[in-house]
């Protein structure tokens, strides 16, 4: 029998949101206080790291940010000295690390590791890799999401 009320702590969208929010609550917390960085500088770090001369839209893709607080963290991390910007394909700004964002980002990985054993403690490995084969397999997903709400919506929008 199907219940009346929705319940929140058996749906996903809002148990994502709430791990989302605490964890990235308190990641930038500590990354404030111990590095003057947040949450989105650091998704930055990481992402130039490993992929640099990147523009907005890929960074965006990569790390699942709004276009604009992308940009408006690259900005400050420009004045900053953490990235270097210039021009790139389709007139499109692309970012990279300066030595400076290197330095950083290899001071707050030991941190941000910490904090993610931390996090899978009681995790064994298999159960951390099946995990990650679920959160894969959820963003894989989110397309079909879209398409049955636009199904719903029908012909006319």
């Amino acid at each position: 029998m199907q219940s009346d009320h929705f319940d929140l702590n058996r749906c996903i969208g809002a148990l994502s949101t709430r791990f989302s929010s605490r964890l990235g609550a308190g990641a930038s917390q500590e990354y404030h206080q111990r590095f003057q960085i947040g949450v989105v500088e650091w998704r930055i770090l990481c992402h130039l790291a490993v992929e640099p001369w990147s523009n907005v839209i890929a960074m965006a893709n990569s790390i699942g940010l709004d276009k604009s607080s992308i940009s408006r963290a690259l900005t400050a991390m420009e004045k900053r000295g953490l990235v270097e910007m210039r021009d790139g394909a389709r007139r499109r700004r692309e970012a990279n690390l300066t030595r400076e964002g290197l330095e950083l980002h290899r001071a707050v990985l030991p941190v941000a590791r910490a904090r993610e054993s931390a996090l899978l403690s009681g995790f064994d490995a298999a159960e951390t890799e099946q995990l990650l084969s679920y959160f894969h397999r959820l963003i894989a997903n989110l397309p079909k999401v879209e398409e049955d709400a636009q199904r719903r919506a029908g012909p006319d929008r």
